[in-house]
């Protein structure tokens, strides 16, 4: 199982789900969970949406899959024109592939081999601590979770890595109103000494997703791209997670008014029905690969599913969606609610920090509010909290000590308050167990 330690597994036997409906996931009993997590925050539209299982079965009538060399079926075609006119004008260039991983390993290696085909040698890239990316090779080489990246870097590939923009333990010591992006310095730092060997900066726009929600200020976003113009370096917006719509913004670069020159999207892509991804690209990144036969000039990379039509059809009627729905736009509400519903667990001393954009928001916990200290690695004070709430019919699966909300757009503010309030009970039954064994 994905990120399960196998005793875990043991103890607490996976849940069977057999169907989902609207925000709700049904084990085989009947016993219904609210899915606040998106299924890893791919459910943007909920479980069993009429409208994408029906473009779904449509397709299934027609045909499977062909392969993306020399063929290219409709639902590819539509859904190229579909993105194209949300993109932002100068991303119009698509790659397809699987998954976030797998769109990332495209725009790295089309990092590279652009600069090798303008008679360039950057081999590197800059990152950012705390940033995660996915869990193949290329990818974890720009990632910096410890957990997550630290056997494999020192047994494979580390790429360049500035400061987190961890507003609540600020890397640089400031704080949140007195920010000047400062803990961007250790960016210009790296690309003054190494720019001329850097191909790309990859980041995550607005929200470090998997390190427990890092929700960091657009005038961090802003500084980013300002270096990465100012030394020539390549800008990658790795907006898998908080891309079409998440953050309030139909793209979270969007909150720096700025366009990365490639953006690799996923998860919500097909409201989570299919593994698609998609890696765009600016077209002067573009032009340096028209080539012909004999030439450099190809990209040679591909996945035996790329453009799969039923995947396709399914993102197709996702992005129609997002536009019937007028996203994100008519979120503004329930956001608002969502960030009310948040901010009331502030009355817990264990809760050192509330962070939250659009329909992205969490709570660290931690042992010492005045302190910031994490709890004791030993307490599993997270884990036990969500399983609290699982029992309760909730899914809030964390992020080491931070617990997290990723709702599908179509939840109510009834739902809203639901899912709160059985968190509020989980906390609440934790702790007081917790007392009760001191």
């Amino acid at each position: 199982m994905p990120f399960t330690y196998y005793n875990d597994q043991i103890e607490n036997p996976p849940i069977v789900i057999e169907r989902g409906e609207g925000i709700y996931i049904f084990d085989k009993r009947g016993k219904r969970y609210m899915d606040a997590v998106g299924s890893w925050w791919t459910c943007t539209f909920g479980h069993n949406h009429p409208y994408i299982s029906n473009a779904i079965r449509a397709q299934l009538d027609k045909i499977e899959h062909v392969m993306m060399a020399g063929f290219i079926t409709e639902p590819a075609l539509l859904l190229s024109q579909l993105l194209g006119a949300i993109l932002p004008p100068k991303l119009q260039r698509i790659f397809y592939s699987d998954d976030g991983s797998t769109s990332v390993e495209v725009a790295m290696k089309i990092a590279l081999q652009y600069y090798a085909l303008r008679g360039g040698s950057r081999t590197e890239f800059v990152s950012f601590d705390g940033g995660y990316h996915g869990d193949t090779l290329g990818a974890m080489s720009v990632g910096n979770v410890p957990s997550y990246h630290s056997l494999f870097h020192e047994r494979f590939k580390k790429q360049l890595f500035a400061h987190s923009p961890y507003c609540y333990r600020c890397p640089v010591g400031c704080s949140k109103e007195s920010c000047n992006a400062e803990c961007m310095d250790s960016l210009e730092l790296i690309l003054k000494e190494k720019g001329e060997n850097i191909a790309a900066c990859i980041f995550e726009p607005m929200i470090q997703g998997a390190v427990g929600m890092r929700v960091y200020p657009a005038k961090v976003l802003s500084r980013i791209f300002s270096l990465c113009k100012k030394y020539e370096v390549l800008t990658i917006a790795d907006e898998v997670a908080m891309g079409l719509g998440r953050t309030g913004k139909l793209f979270a670069c969007e909150h720096a008014d700025a366009t990365p020159d490639i953006m690799c999207l996923a998860k919500g892509l097909t409201g989570g029905y299919l593994p698609l991804s998609a890696t765009i690209v600016s077209e002067s990144i573009f032009t340096e690969f028209k080539g012909s036969y004999g030439s450099d000039r190809i990209f040679n990379h591909g996945h035996t599913f790329t453009g799969n039509p039923l995947a396709t059809a399914a993102a197709c009627a996702a992005i129609n969606l997002l536009q019937i729905s007028n996203i994100p736009e008519s979120l503004n509400s329930i956001s608002q609610k969502f960030a009310q519903g948040l901010e009331l667990f502030r009355q817990y001393d264990i809760v050192g920090d509330i962070r939250m954009l659009g329909l992205a928001g969490a709570m660290e916990i931690v042992k010492d509010r005045k302190t910031k200290a994490p709890p004791d690695q030993s307490s599993r004070l997270t884990w036990k909290i969500s399983q609290k709430a699982l029992e309760m019919g909730l899914v809030i699966r964390p992020l080491g000590n931070v617990l997290y909300f990723m709702p599908p757009f179509i939840i109510s503010e009834e739902q809203i308050d639901n899912m709160f309030l059985i968190t509020n009970n989980a906390i609440k039954e934790t702790i007081n167990e917790r007392l009760t064994n001191l």
